[in-house]
C-alpha cells in the first residue's frame, strides 16, 4: 500500500493543482464536516485506491463501523473483513474484539520491531495491515451502548500505527469526547464549517472554503490548503458492480465477519456458518446456534450433559430452544422416552401432541411420583420419607421435560432436593437426560433445594441480557459466581434469538444466536 490519490489541492505559491494523497499505512486521518458534505464519499474513494493497488500476498483487514448507514455497498470488497451498521451492539464488540486480537498478534510477531520496517522489509512472515474506518464518530462517542469500547477506541488512537492499525474516521463537529481524540490524527480535514472550528481543528484562523460538497480546507507543509475530493465513480449504480466484477479473481487472506440478518434458520445455517470450521458436531449432539463471534456451532453433548436449565424473559425463546432440543431427540434417538411434566398453563401440550407414541404426559405431583415409583425410576416418597419398598426397574433411555411450577415450590421441594438430583448422579449409565425449560426462583427462600438443584445442572442457558440477569437473580443461579460489572463490559444486550451457553464443568460461556424453529 502506497501514498493514494484522494483529490486535488491549490497551490497558490506555484499556481498549480497537485493531486492530494493520503497514506493510510502510516497515518490516521479525520474529517470534520456537515451533512452532504462529502465525508462518506471520502471512505468511498479511499476504499476504491486500496482495492486499485491489491497486493494478494499481504493481509489488509479493513473493518467499517458504518453508522451513516451509505457504506453498505462497499462491504463485498475483497479486504473489507467487516461493515456493520449500529443497529446490532454485538456487531461493534465483534469489530474491536477482532482488532485487539489481531494487534496482540502483530504485536508478538513484531518482537518490539517498527511495524513499518517490518512490512517494508523482506522478512516473508508480515504482520497484517489494518483500518478501522467509523463514519460518524460523534454517534459513536454519544451512544451509551458503545462507551465499553470508548477507552479501547483512545487505545488504538494512540498505539496503532506502530502495531500496523491505521484508523480513519469523520466527524460533523468536535463535541461529544471527539476533541479529545483529534490530537493522534495528523491528517486532518475540514470540508465545511466557521473559522472557529478551523481554529480548533487546525490552531490557525483559516478561511472558509467556497461551499461545494467535496472541497474544503487542509494543512499541507504547515499551511492551509483549499482541496476537492475525487468522486469514487462518476455512476456508483453503474461502476461500482463493474468494479467488484473486476476484483472477483483475486484472493487475499482476509476473513471477513459475518453479520447475522434476521433470524437463524436450519435453511440458511450453512450461509452464516464460518468457513473456518472444520469439525464435526457428532449425531449426539443437538446444534442449538452458533457462536456470536467465531460463528462456529453450538452443541449439547448428550453424553456429557445430562442436566440442562433454561433460563430467561418470556417471549424470548425459551419454547423455540426447547423444540429443537425435542425435535432433535425425536430425529436422531427415537429409542428415548420422553416424559413431559406440565401443568395448568399446558405449555408442553402441543410438544407432546406432535408424536405421543412412547411418550408420557403428566400434570400433578400426584402423577409425577406415581410415575417414578411405578416404573421403578426413584423411590416414592410418602410424606418426604422414601418408601424402602421401592424396586428399581429396567428403563429405556428416557428425557425428562420438568416445566411444571411446583417444582419450584414447597410441593417440589423434594424432587428438586432427593430424587432428581440422584437420578442425574446416574444419568450416564442409565442414560437419562433431564430439560428444566423454565427454571424459576425456589419458593420460601429454600436454599437447600436451590443448592441441590443448581449443583445438578450440568448446561445452562439464558435468553435474558446476562449482566441484568446475574445482578437480579445471580446469587440464585447457576451464573452465582460472575461480576454483572465484568459482563456488562464484555457482552452486548440481547436482541429476541439471542442468548447464552454456559458449560458449568468448564466454567464455559459463550454468547449465541439460536437456531428458529
Amino acid at each position: 500500500m502506497s501514498k493514494l490519490a484522494i483529490g486535488l489541492y491549490d497551490d497558490l505559491d506555484d499556481q498549480r493543482q497537485p493531486v492530494l494523497t493520503v497514506d493510510p499505512r502510516r497515518e490516521n486521518i479525520l474529517l470534520i464536516g456537515g451533512h452532504a458534505s462529502g465525508k462518506t464519499n471520502f471512505i468511498k474513494t479511499l476504499l476504491v485506491r486500496l482495492h486499485e493497488s491489491l497486493d494478494p500476498e499481504r493481509e489488509t483487514d479493513i473493518f467499517i463501523l458504518d453508522l451513516g448507514n451509505d457504506l453498505g455497498q462497499y462491504r463485498e470488497l475483497n479486504t473489507v473483513a467487516a461493515c456493520f451498521d449500529s443497529s446490532n451492539e454485538e456487531n461493534v464488540r465483534r469489530v474491536f474484539r477482532t482488532v485487539e486480537s489481531k494487534l496482540e498478534k502483530n504485536t508478538k510477531l513484531l518482537n518490539s520491531r517498527r511495524f513499518d520496517d517490518v512490512w517494508e522489509s523482506a522478512d516473508p512472515v508480515k504482520p497484517a495491515q489494518m483500518i478501522l474506518i467509523i463514519d460518524n464518530l460523534n454517534s459513536f462517542l454519544s451512544d451509551e451502548r458503545f462507551g465499553p469500547y470508548h477507552e479501547l477506541l483512545t487505545k488504538f488512537c494512540r498505539d496503532g500505527l506502530s502495531k500496523g492499525l491505521s484508523l480513519i474516521v469523520t466527524a460533523s463537529d468536535l463535541s461529544g469526547g471527539v476533541s479529545r481524540l483529534i490530537g493522534h490524527f495528523t491528517r486532518r480535514f475540514a470540508l465545511e464549517g466557521s473559522a472557529d472550528k478551523y481554529l480548533d481543528l487546525f490552531g490557525m484562523r483559516i478561511s472558509e472554503p467556497m461551499h461545494c460538497a467535496g472541497r474544503g480546507v487542509t494543512i499541507l507543509n504547515g499551511k492551509p490548503r483549499e482541496f476537492q475530493f475525487f468522486l469514487p465513480f462518476m455512476d456508483e449504480g453503474k461502476d461500482l458492480p463493474m468494479f467488484k466484477e473486476a476484483l472477483r479473481g483475486f484472493r487475499v487472506p482476509t476473513e471477513k465477519l459475518t453479520a447475522f440478518d434476521g433470524d437463524l434458520t436450519e435453511e440458511n445455517f450453512f450461509s452464516y456458518l464460518s468457513g473456518s470450521f472444520e469439525g464435526d458436531t457428532g449425531a449426539d449432539s443437538p446444534v442449538v446456534g452458533l457462536d456470536y463471534y467465531d460463528h462456529f456451532p453450538v452443541t449439547v453433548n448428550m453424553r456429557e450433559a445430562h442436566s440442562i436449565a433454561i433460563y430467561g424473559k418470556k417471549h424470548f425463546g425459551k419454547t423455540n430452544l426447547l423444540t429443537l432440543l425435542v425435535r432433535f431427540i425425536r430425529k436422531n434417538h427415537p429409542d428415548y422416552r420422553i416424559v413431559f411434566f406440565d401443568d395448568g398453563r399446558k405449555q408442553l401440550q402441543a410438544l407432546y401432541s406432535e408424536a405421543p407414541q412412547g411418550c408420557f404426559y403428566l400434570t400433578s405431583m400426584e402423577q409425577m411420583h406415581d410415575f417414578l415409583d411405578s416404573h421403578g425410576y426413584a423411590a416414592k416418597l410418602e410424606r418426604g420419607v422414601i418408601n424402602k419398598s421401592f424396586a428399581e426397574k429396567q428403563n429405556p433411555p428416557t428425557v425428562f421435560v420438568l416445566q411444571n411450577k411446583m417444582l419450584f415450590q414447597t410441593a417440589g421441594a423434594q424432587l428438586l432436593k432427593n430424587v432428581f438430583p440422584r437420578m442425574t448422579a446416574a444419568a450416564e449409565e442409565k442414560r437419562y437426560w433431564f430439560i428444566y425449560p423454565d427454571v424459576r426462583r425456589i419458593s420460601n427462600n429454600d436454599r437447600d433445594t436451590e443448592s441441590s438443584l443448581n449443583n445438578s445442572i450440568s448446561v445452562a442457558f439464558l435468553l435474558d441480557n446476562i449482566a441484568e440477569f446475574v445482578s437480579d437473580r445471580g446469587s440464585r443461579s447457576v451464573f452465582g459466581e460472575m461480576d454483572p460489572k465484568e459482563l456488562k463490559n464484555e457482552y452486548a444486550r440481547c436482541e429476541v434469538g439471542d442468548g447464552y451457553y454456559y458449560d458449568i464443568e468448564s466454567d464455559e460461556l459463550k454468547k449465541i444466536k439460536f437456531i428458529k424453529v
